[in-house]
């Protein structure tokens, strides 16, 4: 009888065992298949990366240059295109990210066609070094591998994007000190230059700025800015008006400098349609609601710094 039980107990835990095994087996092959669908997953994307998102002036803008822009675009822009109930306008803030993206990807092959007129290439061999000596000092300033590459995920950037931006930037230095260097294409005195920005491609002005910031009223900082248009109208004074009721906390005290591209489309817009002394009315932008005053540059100020 002693023997049976025994044999019984074995048989039990050999059962159990068999059972320990199989589940072991069932886990480690779901584990497998998990792993090999998410590798699948992972190369289809990391494939499409590679793929042309949009062609710009003859140039190949690849899907992760594209999804680069198009993602930071909308952690910058959301916040304006959601009411206060927290609901987003989808389709208006697709249409604004992608416009942005298209300017974005325009200036950064505009660089690359610029140097190419002047026989500079991103496969120049000091571009290329210059450019992974960049890469190399921000991967080593992180203690472990994973934080630099956590870091560019959390931004929606690929080690391929972070290269091609550092080489442009190179491209762009290179580019510069060729046209601006002793003996380059473009006169850098300083008579040329008072004379460059005295001129009309160059403006100088002050805003009343109100922001729209994420869960705001628009309606109700629309009714704000009208109301520091009004004062200023009636006479107030604007450096009382803009430490009142201006948001824009970067503003130099002598105001902005600037020329085309510089600044946002409307800002720049409303600006260069002014003449000095004049100012506009309220100006809406992604951003919030703008009232610019065009003022008369001065030069020593211009010479000055």
């Amino acid at each position: 009888m002693n023997k049976i039980v025994e044999y019984k107990e074995k048989k039990s835990k050999k059962k159990v065992v068999a059972a320990v095994l199989l589940a072991a087996v069932i886990a480690v092959a779901a584990l497998a298949i998990f792993f090999g669908i998410k590798w699948q997953i992972e190369a289809a994307y990391r494939e499409n990366f590679d793929k042309s998102a949009m062609e710009v002036g003859g140039y190949t803008v690849t899907y992760d240059v594209y999804r680069y822009f198009y993602l930071n675009y909308r952690d910058e822009m959301e916040a304006s295109f959601t009411d206060a109930d927290g609901k987003v306008n989808v389709s208006a803030l697709d249409r604004k990210i992608r416009e942005a993206v298209e300017g974005a990807v325009k200036g950064l092959y505009g660089v690359v066609s610029l140097a190419a007129d002047y026989g500079i290439s991103l496969g120049d061999s000091d571009v290329r070094s210059a450019a992974a000596e960049y890469v190399k000092a921000v991967e080593d300033y992180y203690e472990k591998p994973k934080d630099y590459k956590k870091d560019l995920e959390e931004n929606y950037i690929t080690e391929d994007v972070f290269m091609l931006l550092m080489s442009v930037d190179c491209l762009e230095d290179k580019l510069f000190s060729m046209l601006v260097s002793d003996g380059g294409k473009i006169e850098d005195n300083d008579e040329k230059l008072t004379e460059i920005l005295m001129g009309d491609d160059f403006v100088r002005a002050k805003q009343i700025f109100i922001e729209n910031d994420k869960g705001e009223d628009v309606e109700n900082n629309r009714k704000i800015a009208e109301e520091a248009l009004e004062a200023y109208l009636s006479g107030e004074d604007l450096a009382t008006l803009i430490g009142r009721y201006s948001e824009d906390i970067s503003m130099p005290q002598d105001g902005y400098y600037f020329t085309h591209l510089e600044m946002i489309e409307e800002f720049e817009a409303a600006a260069f349609a002014l003449r000095d002394g004049e100012v506009s009315g309220v100006v809406e932008s992604d951003e919030g609601f703008h009232i610019i005053v065009r003022l008369p540059k001065d030069e020593k100020y211009i010479q000055d710094n």
